[in-house]
């Protein structure tokens, strides 16, 4: 199984992503920790240094999973805010016969700013919405990171556990902590 973190930068993805890989327990892949890994001089990756990182994860994700049947890949390695980043993750997986559940990381941007400040981050654009990034299409589990991340990870597991036994009941804390809120 695939578990892949997206939304936009400083919504709390490689938090949850830790989180569930310790919880499941599960294999973290992570794009910025191999960029550290492989090019530790490099600040920041361009975008084709990035697009050849996410292959090399989705390449290890289809080593580990073949090589350890029932592993669980958690992968923290694109936002998944281009559709066309969605689509090509659904036909990897798809195309190794493996489950996908993806996760969406979505906070006000009050929330995303406060978390740029403590992290002294510029990563983000805080003053407003990413105008190119669009939401995840379903199916995806969407979680709200400004809730208390034990909420957070709680409700992700109950909800990739739903979706593999085919229960899609909700809960009013579980529609909460689904909601998207705008900040």
């Amino acid at each position: 199984m695939i578990v892949a973190l997206g939304g936009r930068p400083l919504t709390g993805k490689t938090t949850l992503a830790r989180m569930l890989a310790n919880a499941m327990p599960g294999i973290l892949l992570d794009r910025v920790a191999l960029q550290r890994a492989l090019f530790p001089e490099l600040a920041t990756a361009s975008p084709e240094l990035n697009d050849r990182l996410y292959e090399w994860l989705l390449q290890a994700a289809a080593w580990q999973l073949d090589s350890q049947p029932g592993a669980v890949i958690v992968l923290d390695g694109r936002p998944l805010t281009r559709r066309r980043d969605v689509l090509s993750l659904r036909r990897f997986a798809a195309g190794i016969g493996h489950p996908l559940h993806i996760v969406e990381c979505v906070c006000p941007d009050v929330v995303a700013a406060q978390r740029a400040e403590q992290a002294n981050d510029h990563e983000a654009p805080v003053g407003g919405r990413d105008e190119l990034a669009e939401l995840i299409p379903e199916p995806k589990i969407a979680v709200d990171t400004s809730l208390p991340t034990d909420h957070c990870l709680e409700f992700v597991l109950g909800e990739i556990a739903g979706e593999r036994a085919g229960d899609h009941s909700e809960s009013a804390e579980e529609s909460r902590l689904r909601g998207v809120r705008d900040g």
